[in-house]
């Protein structure tokens, strides 16, 4: 206890020479059996996953999940620098204009700036130091200024709101530098949510981040898909492949939301928007509309279709409808088949319309099947997650996450993950694929990554609304089962990190030896409360996880 203590005051002041106040909190620990090596953080890869095998990537071991994002250095800035080392962990924020290498017992070099130390005791949080762990600041500080810490893990005890309509406490913003990774050259700065947390429902258990709950919102809901909220009032809409639209409202009674069926009589919808007063929905052979003024929950007038015949059958049914800033609607079209060259050019591309139906025209091509489409907060760039071919190997190619961009052309059937050549047309994909773009973030092959969401709008901490949200429908033809989830990826700047689990245990067990399915996660949406909404078709159910004291 008293090396702890000295060893944290140590901290402290060697901060302070470099301009920098410490807020440090000492909690004895047991020393650790084998004295930890000490590792630059630095040096540290991006996210600590396991090699992909045969066995795939279905469960985490620990599910444990970590962050870790570049900062810049190119301008100076504020943030909090966590570095482990075996069971001891040290953490010091710090100021500087060009971050360095943390490594666990480093000294304090070529500090320039000097004034008392500052050592003040808080409650949260709390941070473990031990000898085998300390902080090393970083030389040349600039200025002292003040410190930003990275936000703490939310109680688990906080009571959340029970629907999407009611209002939240306050309008969450975006800001950057919480998580994430960037592509510019900096230091690494590494943040822990935590080992993921069981939580029993019926049918199973699903393990989340410390400081979220999870329960059943809906149930009995049909083939539901992706689920959408009305801006102008907060109603959740559901589309039921099934054939029907629903509208989920707050029943005022505290018994749950109360389901509606909003329309009928549809053809394999499986997404819905909004547009002024009017409920698109994406229908598998057409995109059609209801005018609902007034926040009305049963149609004015008839269906009105928009956009008529578009191509059908085939492998991939779905057809997902979203509305970009600039007004138009957005329709992207699966392949027929898992590779080939299509007849039909509307196939395996996103096209764009106006919110009439006309002035169609493709916005982007060779996306084999782009489910998900979200707009980021702020720019209005498309993201959307593509599905990779089948056929090549448990583990190739992945799913992909990308921005797409007008006029692009990424590849499909001629290459996948960039400009990596499918074996049937090696000889023709050097010239095919000579301009597509990477994508943005890699995910695990096989894993039907589907609804796609921002968390800017979430109530929760920084670190969970500086992230995308995706839906792992999970594989249908892998050797081992892989998916069944929803993961996180941290999102700064533009920038997307490695997954990293959110939700999990709808395929129980191990990589090695997963158990039954019993539920497939298909789409994820923010509500007007602030918690995440997920959806199964499996099973009719929509969950809603919620972070207590976000």
């Amino acid at each position: 206890m008293l090396i702890s203590i000295t060893l944290a005051l140590l901290a402290g002041l060697l901060l302070s020479a470099c301009g920098a106040e410490a807020i440090i909190t000492v909690t004895p620990i047991p020393p650790p059996t084998v004295a930890p090596t000490a590792t630059a953080l630095g040096a540290m890869p991006a996210t600590p996953l396991p090699v992909p095998t045969a066995a795939g990537m279905a469960g985490t071991p620990a599910m444990q999940t970590t962050t870790t994002t570049l900062v810049p250095s190119a301008t100076p800035r504020t943030g909090a620098i966590v570095a482990t080392a075996g069971n001891a962990t040290a953490a010091a924020a710090l100021t500087s204009a060009t971050l360095s290498p943390i490594v666990a017992g480093a000294t304090v070099a070529g500090a320039t700036a000097a004034f008392p130390a500052t050592v003040v005791p808080t409650p949260a949080p709390v941070v473990p130091v031990s000898a085998a762990a300390t902080v090393a600041a970083v030389a040349a500080a600039p200025a002292r200024t003040a410190i930003a810490a990275a936000p703490a893990s939310a109680p688990t005890n906080a009571a959340p709101p029970t629907s999407p309509v009611a209002a939240p406490t306050a309008a969450p913003t975006r800001t950057s530098g919480q998580s994430g990774q960037t592509a510019q050259t900096g230091q690494l700065r590494a943040t822990k949510t935590g080992p993921l947390e069981p939580h029993t429902l019926p049918g199973g258990v699903v393990s989340i981040p410390p400081g979220w709950t999870i329960s059943v919102y809906a149930k009995d809901l049909g083939g539901v898909r992706f689920m959408g909220v009305r801006p102008s009032d907060g109603t959740l809409f559901a589309a039921d492949a099934g054939g029907r639209l629903l509208a989920l409202t707050d029943g005022g009674d505290g018994s749950g939301p109360q389901t509606r069926i909003f329309a009928t009589g549809l053809n394999r919808p499986t997404s819905v928007a909004f547009y002024n007063d009017w409920v698109y929905v994406g229908e598998t052979n057409a995109i059609t509309r209801f005018r609902a003024p007034n926040n009305a929950l049963t149609p004015v007038g008839s269906r009105e279709v928009v956009v008529p015949d578009l191509p059908g059958g085939g492998n991939h049914w779905t057809r997902t409808v979203a509305f970009g800033a600039d007004g138009r609607l957005y329709v992207s079209i699966g392949s027929t088949c898992n590779v080939c060259e299509e007849q039909d050019s509307r196939r395996a591309a996103i096209m764009v319309y106006d919110p009439d139906g006309k002035n169609g025209r493709l916005f982007a091509t060779g996306l084999r099947n782009a489910v998900g489409l979200a707009f980021e907060p702020g720019s209005g760039q498309l993201w959307a997650t593509v599905n990779g071919r089948d056929g090549i190997g448990d583990d190739t190619p992945p799913d992909d996450l990308r921005t797409v961009n007008d006029g692009t052309f990424y590849g499909w059937p001629y290459c996948y993950a960039g400009k990596t050549p499918n074996p049937e047309y090696r000889n023709v994909a050097a010239e095919k694929c000579k301009d597509v773009p990477p994508n943005a973030r890699s995910l695990q092959a096989h894993s039907a990554a589907l609804g796609l969401t921002f968390g800017d709008a979430l109530a929760a901490p920084q670190i969970y609304r500086d992230s995308i949200y995706i839906a792992y429908h999970g594989s249908w033809n892998r050797t081992l089962k892989t998916g069944y989830k929803v993961v996180r990826i941290p999102f700064v700047d533009g920038k997307a990190g490695q997954a990293e689990d959110f939700a999990v245990g709808w395929l129980p067990g191990g990589a090695d030896n997963p158990g039954r399915v019993w539920g497939r996660p298909v789409g994820v949406t923010v509500g007007r409360d602030g918690a995440l909404y997920v959806s199964d078709d499996s099973t009719g159910t929509i969950y809603r996880l919620a972070a207590s004291g976000g």
